[in-house]
């Protein structure tokens, strides 16, 4: 099979991002189907207990796609600005989708927030919060809450710190931030790795792990509860 930027697999299809292509294959391996709807897709992400698949390319697009019927469901055109690298995740009772987007600056993010029995956005969150710069989400399988991690700028715009924090969907806010005083690099640098399926060809342009010797595993909620 090819070498994929990004590659993922439920129990009955896997899924390859080449960038310019999106392939569908069966659970042995045949393909089903190529999608071309837009370029630069490199990431993408299942919808719990389905057959439903998100792909984010980093042009600012987001497509949505229903496997069964291998037919794309929905793209948003989220905006033509910049690269768009940032995290993405399905709530773990498959309701909502959360994306990181820059459709401002390519310094500037918000959450959006998409509703899935229609995939239409429903919610723009911190888009006016030029301090705090969001990079990936992670949903905990145990008790779905959706960890956070980003980092604060200083009053000229400069890194200040990491952090890691919980978004409340019902307050809509991300709460009890806390401080990572070691470790933000390499957390997030597996958490791009993560994103991508743990490609070999994603593995390749991760500055903060390509050249160690030995990549443990970690999650947001580990550093969260231990900082």
């Amino acid at each position: 099979m090819r070498k994929f930027w990004g590659f993922y697999k439920n129990e009955s299809y896997n899924v390859g991002c080449s960038g310019g292509t999106v392939y569908i294959y069966d659970s042995n391996g045949t393909e089903l189907k190529k999608f071309r709807d837009f370029p630069y897709a490199y990431k993408a992400a299942f919808m719990p207990d389905s057959n439903i698949i998100a792909v984010k390319s980093t042009a600012g697009y987001i497509g949505f796609y229903d496997l069964e019927k291998l037919s794309l469901i929905k793209k948003h055109i989220v905006t033509r600005r910049g690269a768009q690298d940032e995290g993405f995740v399905f709530s773990s009772d498959g309701k909502f989708f959360y994306n990181i987007e820059k459709p401002i600056l390519s310094t500037q993010t918000q959450l959006g927030i998409y509703e899935t029995a229609s995939f239409n956005k429903i919610n723009t969150l911190f888009a006016d919060n030029k301090k705090m710069v969001l990079q990936h989400l992670e949903i905990d399988k145990e008790t779905g809450i959706c960890y956070v991690l980003g980092f604060m700028r200083d009053g000229i715009g400069i890194f200040d710190y990491g952090f890691a924090g919980v978004f409340d969907y019902e307050k809509q806010i991300i709460d009890n931030i806390r401080v990572i005083d070691k470790g933000y690099g390499y957390l997030k640098g597996y958490k791009d790795w993560e994103l991508s399926g743990f490609t070999d060809k994603s593995l390749e342009w991760n500055y903060s792990l390509k050249d160690l010797e030995e990549i443990k595993p970690i999650t947001i909620r580990e550093v969260f509860e231990r900082v």
